[in-house]
């Protein structure tokens, strides 16, 4: 199996579909990956892409299945190995990064969606399943687990996002791109 990305922790087999986690005793045969149906997309697996003039290699994606269908999240590294996430929902696409920011509010269970936190908000706040995932990504996912998450705009096309589960609160930074800024390295 190639490895595209030295802290890749979850891997799909692109010969029998199994998912393996690699860990530094080895590696762990973690069960079954789901074998998620094609959809049309711009982005392909291994294949780089441009974005505002900078380069990002698509490593792995995930699919989450919500209320009114489902959403990528697309792992992608970038230059000097910074790790991106490409969402894409009925057709908006987000580039977004961890990021450690100090939120307006105590608990991301209590948010609203409509109303203002500080200076942000909350436009969308909601629960996701995880259906499968294809490539690598930098740490193991749970194949059928629900997240909350939050979107909080601050205007200008910047957004943030908040992912929570179990306790477990992820930041991500980014804004939101025009899909046909995207381009192939190869075109």
């Amino acid at each position: 199996m190639d490895i595209y990305f030295k802290w890749t922790k979850l891997v799909e087999c692109r010969s029998c579909k199994s998912s393996i986690f690699l860990s530094d005793e080895g590696a762990k045969l973690i069960g079954k990956a789901s074998t998620l149906s094609p959809e049309p997309s711009l982005i392909k697996l291994h294949e780089a892409i441009i974005i505002d003039n900078k380069n990002y290699l698509p490593l792995g994606k995930i699919r989450y299945a919500y209320g009114r269908g489902f959403w990528e999240e697309w792992f992608l590294k970038g230059e000097s190995n910074q790790e991106f996430w490409l969402s894409i929902d009925e057709g908006d696409f987000v580039l977004e990064k961890r990021a450690e920011i100090n939120l307006p509010f105590k608990s991301p269970r209590a948010v609203r969606a409509g109303r203002r936190y500080g200076s942000y908000l909350a436009t969308e706040v909601g629960k996701g399943r995880c259906v499968g995932f294809e490539g690598e990504l930098p740490f193991p996912i749970n194949i059928g687990k629900t997240h909350g998450y939050i979107h909080l705009s601050k205007g200008g096309g910047n957004l943030v996002t908040v992912e929570f589960t179990d306790g477990v609160d992820k930041i991500f930074q980014g804004k939101w791109i025009d899909p046909l800024t995207i381009k192939s390295v190869y075109s």
